[in-house]
């Protein structure tokens, strides 16, 4: 959602006109697919809880979210319970594996756009997320059946903003890099499009805020989804 201190500073979102036809839309999962924040509060703080240390604030742990569990950990757990952090993994993962589908809901209007270009484009995943987690959840909420390649914590070595996990999608589909467009909601998902020497879109409503995003110039930036029909003509 834009930020509306953000946009009272005079802070404008960068915005072009579609310039082609993209073959391929890569998406982000958390923060752009899906809204998941709540079952990863309710997991850090379990973990927290079991670590003993003291529970975060909701908005706390929203602002740490990015770079998988551990980092997300790492930000949360008391400077003494971090040389424990394999164990407090270990704990997180458990639980959100088991937990992960209670409360997390596709945004609005992506199911929409999912639909909008199944058949017409290639539709990819490149998530942080494990692939157990992911699975679960996008079966759940019916979308698992859009994406053409899914690209996890799993399947590279290498985390976001390193383009390994773009490099395995455009691969895989074939796909030459001025043909394919990243969607993301963070700084990191910008860098690893531009690293990748791809396009990138951000969207507004997710963990990123403006400024953040606007310093990462990317090519495109849109406060609802829908906008992206837009952009990627079909």
């Amino acid at each position: 959602m834009l930020n509306t201190s953000e946009a009272a500073s005079g802070v404008a979102p960068t915005r072009r006109t579609a310039t082609r036809a993209y073959d391929l839309i890569v998406f982000d999962l958390d923060g752009v697919v899906i809204d998941s924040v709540a079952d990863i509060v309710e997991a850090a703080n379990h973990c927290l809880r079991e670590m003993g240390s003291p529970e975060r604030d909701p908005a706390f742990v929203r602002e740490c979210i990015g770079g998988g569990a551990r980092n997300l950990l790492l930000r949360c757990l008391d400077e003494e319970k971090k040389e424990r952090i394999d164990a407090a993994v270990k704990i997180f993962k458990s639980y959100y594996l088991e937990n992960c589908t209670k409360h997390t809901v596709l945004f609005p209007g992506v199911l929409d756009v999912l639909k909008y270009y199944a058949g017409k484009k290639k539709l990819a995943l490149a998530t942080f997320k494990l692939r157990s987690a992911t699975i679960q959840i996008l079966t759940k909420l019916e979308a698992i059946r859009y994406f053409d390649v899914i690209v996890t914590a799993d399947d590279v070595q290498r985390p976001k903003p390193d383009p390994e996990c773009v490099n395995y999608i455009l691969e895989a589909l074939d796909c030459s890099r001025d043909a394919a467009i990243m969607i993301g909601d963070t700084p990191t998902d910008i860098l690893t499009g531009k690293n990748a020497g791809i396009a990138t879109c951000a969207v507004l409503y997710g963990i990123g805020t403006l400024a953040e995003l606007n310093r990462c110039a990317p090519d495109f930036m849109v406060e609802n989804i829908m906008e992206l029909k837009k952009i990627v003509a079909v």
